[in-house]
C-alpha cells in the first residue's frame, strides 16, 4: 500500500502556492505504483477571518489535488491557518468538516468536528490529532489524550500518527509547538511510546527533518522504552525555513527544499522517502515489521 504526504502548502495568493502544489502534484502522478490515498499535514491554505474566503481556499485547495489524483481520499489535519490561528470557536472547523464531508472516518472525537478521528487501510491504522482545537491551541488536551490513548492501543500492525505542530521542533518554531506545553507533550509521546506508535508526522516548521525521540528525551524520567521516528514534512508551498536550533537525536537536519512523502507499506517493512520537486531523494528510512 503507498500514500503520499504533503504539508504547509499555503501561499498568498487565492491563499495557496499554487505553482508549487501544481508541480508537486504533477510530480507525483508519476509514481508507480499510485498512490491509495493522500494526507495533508495542515496549514494547507492561508486561511482567513472571512469563513467564505476560507470555504473558497479550501475547494481551491481540493480542486487542484483532485485534477491530478480523483477519485482517491484526502486525509487533512488541522493545522493553525485551518482554524484562523488562535481560534475562539469551532467554525472554522465546521467548514473543515463540510468541505471534506466524505472523509469517511472509522472513528472521531466527539466534539471536534472530524478534526480529531482516525482510519484503517488494511493493516494500517492512521490517526489524525487536532493540536489547535479552540482553547488548546499548541495542546492535546486531556479529553483527547484520553480518546488518543483508547484508538492508539487497539491492535494494528502499523500504527501511524498525524498532528500539525510538531512534539520537539528543531528550530523555525522551537518553544511553540506542542513543546509549548510539556506536561500534555510528554503525556501524548508516553502514549505514542506505550501503544506501538511507528512514526509521528508533523508539519509546521517550513522545511524536512526527522530525529529520533528516545528515552534521552524523557526529562530523566526513564518512561520511553522505545525508539520512535518524527518526521516533519512542512514543504509543500509555504516560505522555507532551515533555522536548527535543536540537535538531540537528529538523523535528518533540516533541509528548505520542497518536498513530499512516499510512505510505502508492505507485509514485513514501512519504507518512507522524502523527495523534492526535482526528484532528487532528500532521505529514506525503512522500519522492518518481521515481529508481527
Amino acid at each position: 500500500m503507498r500514500f503520499i504526504v504533503f504539508g504547509d502548502s499555503k501561499g498568498k495568493e487565492k491563499g495557496i502556492n499554487e505553482k508549487v502544489l501544481n508541480t508537486l502534484m504533477k510530480e507525483t502522478c508519476k509514481l508507480d505504483p499510485t498512490p491509495k490515498f493522500i494526507v495533508i499535514c495542515g496549514d494547507s491554505v492561508a486561511g482567513s477571518n472571512k469563513e467564505d474566503v476560507f470555504n473558497f481556499q479550501l475547494k481551491r485547495l481540493r480542486g487542484i489535488v483532485e485534477k491530478y489524483h480523483p477519485n482517491i481520499p484526502l486525509l487533512p489535519v488541522v493545522g493553525n491557518h485551518e482554524v484562523n490561528i488562535e481560534p475562539i470557536d469551532d467554525r472554522f472547523e465546521k467548514i473543515l468538516d463540510q468541505i471534506y464531508c466524505d472523509l469517511n472516518p472509522c472513528d472521531f472525537l466527539e466534539g471536534y468536528n472530524r478534526t480529531a478521528y482516525y482510519k484503517d487501510f488494511e493493516d494500517t491504522r492512521l490517526i489524525i490529532l487536532n493540536a489547535f482545537h479552540y482553547g488548546s491551541t499548541h495542546k492535546i488536551s486531556e479529553y483527547q489524550l484520553k480518546w488518543f490513548e483508547n484508538t492508539a492501543s487497539k491492535y494494528k500492525k502499523n500504527k501511524l500518527v498525524f498532528v500539525h505542530s510538531p512534539a520537539y521542533p528543531t528550530g523555525a518554531h522551537l518553544g511553540h509547538c506542542l513543546d509549548l506545553y510539556p506536561k500534555y507533550r510528554d503525556a501524548f509521546w508516553r502514549i505514542v511510546d506505550k501503544c506501538n506508535i511507528d512514526i509521528v508526522f508533523s508539519g509546521h516548521e517550513h522545511n524536512y527533518s526527522r530525529r529520533i525521540i528516545d528515552d534521552s528525551f524523557s526529562n530523566g524520567n526513564s518512561c520511553y522504552e522505545r525508539k520512535v521516528n518524527q518526521v516533519i514534512t512542512g514543504g509543500g508551498g509555504e516560505k522555507l525555513r532551515d533555522k536548527y536550533k535543536s540537535k538531540q537525536g537528529i538523523v535528518v537536519a533540516p533541509i528548505a527544499v520542497y518536498h513530499y512523502l512516499v510512505v510505502d507499506i508492505e507485509a514485513d517493512y514501512i519504507k518512507v522517502c522524502a523527495i523534492s520537486l526535482k526528484g532528487k531523494k532528500l532521505d529514506e528510512f525503512i522500519i522492518v515489521k518481521t515481529n508481527f
